[in-house]
């Protein structure tokens, strides 16, 4: 564990700029799932460990983030977290004169509003290493399936024969908390409000199957990222409240033969964000929480892993933003799947 503890200092001011340019915002979301706050937090290291561990800290490789404007540096950045909550980068500009003790850090979040930090505040920073894992448990829907838009249409066919309208953001918003997508569509003051949710419920449930199939996909990759865990000696689950229709499109190219246990909602009695379910799938493994990682697109899958007792991945493929899924305090924020194999490690590693 690498380790710095700081004191919070002024910066030049001028970050917050630079933070909002596409391509740098473009670059942190695919390198370290960060869309940044425009600012960053400057941490001044004054002992001589923390000085240590960043001399050996900046040695590394990092992520790099390319320049695509004239009069722009390179960089490297670290996925770190902040005060053991916040996922965060340390970025690292690429030039001669910059201070040996000087860490700067971005995140989704406003840091100091969000820690309620004062001035020269003491911060603790830890990089993220690879995480020693068993068994790595997916969610469906925004994480290994592309469903979201399909959300959408079957909300917004369903509430059309009602002269209702659904919203993209309500759509998110439930499948982000595990809300209800009626709920706030029906005009208040109507005496027939449980009647229309149930016919809402019951047209989407009919339609479902057919757009499932027309609107919603695999996300690109996914064959080879399960392979490279499966190479790993890693065990692989699902844990979702989805329908078992989703599972057809898993069937092909034997995408869902590469999991080694299915928990869908039908196999539970209390849904996400309890941890029945993540629970239920490891006692099949028979993997210990503590050994096992849930990959997820939004609060509720923080939830229910902190609650099963597991570490837990957001992904930025489906229902939550970077500073949505940041403020829940996931161990990881990545941009999608594709960064999986190089953020977890052998189970051996956990034998030594």
């Amino acid at each position: 564990m690498t380790v710095l503890e700081g004191n919070l200092v002024s910066g030049a001011g001028r970050a917050a700029e630079f933070l909002q340019l596409d391509w740098v915002r473009s670059q942190l979301m695919e390198l370290v799932g960060i869309d940044p706050f425009p600012g960053t937090l400057n941490l001044a290291l004054e002992d001589d460990t923390s000085l240590a561990s960043w001399r050996q800290w900046r040695s590394m490789p990092g992520q790099a983030l390319e320049p695509k404007e004239a009069g722009f540096c390179r960089a490297r950045c670290y996925p770190v977290q902040v005060a053991g909550r916040i996922p965060a980068a340390v970025l690292l500009p690429a030039v001669a004169d910059y201070p040996e003790d000087r860490v700067e850090l971005v995140a989704a979040l406003p840091i100091r509003r969000h820690l309620a930090l004062g001035e020269a505040a003491r911060l603790r920073v830890e990089l993220c290493s690879p995480l020693a894992v068993r068994a790595v448990l997916f969610d469906l829907d925004g994480t290994l399936v592309d469903s979201v838009s399909a959300y959408i249409e079957v909300a917004r066919g369903a509430a059309a024969p009602f002269g209702l309208k659904v919203t993209g953001e309500q759509v998110r918003t439930a499948l982000a908390t595990g809300g209800s997508f009626w709920k706030g569509i029906v005009p208040e003051g109507r005496t027939d409000v449980d009647a229309i949710a149930k016919g809402l419920s019951a047209h989407a449930a009919r339609e479902w199957p057919r757009v499932l199939r027309e609107h919603a996909r695999l996300f690109d990759g996914l064959a080879q990222t399960l392979d490279a865990l499966k190479t790993l000696g890693i065990m692989l689950g699902i844990v979702s409240g989805a329908r078992p229709e989703v599972l057809e499109l898993l069937r092909p190219d034997g995408i869902l033969d590469r999991f080694d246990a299915v928990i869908l909602g039908s196999d539970v009695s209390k849904a996400k964000p309890d941890p029945e379910g993540i629970l239920k799938c490891l006692h099949q493994l028979g993997v210990a929480p503590t050994e096992a990682l849930y990959v997820g697109d939004a609060p509720i899958d923080i939830q229910a892993s902190r609650a099963a007792g597991v570490r837990v991945a957001s992904v930025l493929t489906g229902a939550g933003d970077s500073a949505m899924l940041s403020a829940y305090g996931p161990d990881r924020l990545i941009s999608s799947h594709v960064r999986l194999p190089a953020m977890v490690a052998s189970p051996a590693a956990i034998d030594h």
